[in-house]
């Protein structure tokens, strides 16, 4: 029986060796880049929720973002375009960004970049949107950054009042309340935030113990 053992375990290797690797944050994005229609944006978002970089609160990005916003409604491109470069090297997964990128690239007369930016920007948001509907713990949307929770309250016309943070079932959510400008829209949200504290908690590991 020993030859049985010795092939068996052959054909699993073999198997094994035949699967492919997880795409990494870099493939997607090359994928992306490339406009290869079979980018997977949520793929795409885990993975960079995965990387070294991950950065859910946005600290490398906050001051850029402070400065793209008054220079894209200024209408200076010039300003934009390198901006939106830097953030998105650091946070690909900034959909208001790639937004903003691909109006200053048709504006510049690049309309096939601008079209591909366009659909880098759809991808991330459909990904986002259709994550869950944010009316129930068990339907939060799921969040990889704070600028993703953002983003889909500025969508929703939820202005967040107030910020509970819940355990259930193992799994960590936001739960956001306050007003809302339309008339019939949500008075709350429930964001999935799981991938958000496995990244601190991950961060937390790899900086090991405090210098004395």
């Amino acid at each position: 029986m020993r030859w049985f053992r010795l092939l068996a375990i052959a054909v699993f290797a073999a198997a094994a060796a035949a699967e492919p690797a997880p795409k990494s944050l870099a493939d997607w994005v090359t994928m992306a880049e490339a406009g290869d229609a079979a980018t997977d944006y949520t793929a795409l978002r885990m993975a960079y929720a995965a990387s070294e970089g991950y950065d859910p609160y946005g600290t490398a990005t906050g001051e850029k973002f402070n400065a793209i916003w008054p220079a894209f409604k200024a209408k200076d491109c010039a300003a934009v375009l390198p901006l939106a470069d830097e953030m998105l090297k650091a946070d690909y997964t900034l959909v208001s960004v790639h937004v903003l990128r691909s109006d200053c690239l048709r504006t510049a007369g690049e309309a096939a970049r601008a079209d591909r930016e366009e659909a880098i920007a759809r991808g991330l948001m459909n990904s986002l949107q259709d994550s869950g509907d944010g009316k129930s713990l068990k339907t939060a949307y799921v969040v990889v950054t704070m600028s993703e929770e953002r983003f889909l309250l500025v969508g929703l016309g939820l202005h967040e009042e107030r910020q509970s943070l819940i355990n259930d079932s193992g799994h960590l959510y936001d739960l956001i309340e306050g007003p809302n400008e339309k008339p019939d829209g949500p008075k709350l949200a429930f964001f999935n935030v799981d991938a958000l504290f496995a990244g601190m908690a991950r961060q937390f590991q790899n900086s090991g113990p405090p210098v004395p």
